[in-house]
């Protein structure tokens, strides 16, 4: 079982677009914009491609690719 960092939960992002170095990734219902440097994301991880976040750090601490819903090609509805 792996350990969660923050205690409370991590959630899941879908990666927008990478503009200036940075992965623009999208959280939650509302969406959330949320920046991070390309070279901290998970290999593999390109724009389309879900993750796992853990935002209650700074900066935001990506944690791994989820790899079922990136399969699903799930976008937010």
């Amino acid at each position: 079982m792996q350990s969660d960092p923050s205690g409370i939960g991590n959630d899941r992002a879908v990666i927008e677009r990478i503009e200036d170095g940075d992965a623009v990734m999208s959280v939650g219902p509302s969406r959330t914009p949320v920046h991070v440097p390309v070279d901290e994301l998970p290999g593999g991880a390109d724009v389309g491609t879900w993750v796992i976040v853990d935002l209650q750090v700074t900066p935001p601490l990506v944690l791994s690719v989820d790899q079922d819903l990136t399969d699903q090609g799930r976008r937010w509805d």
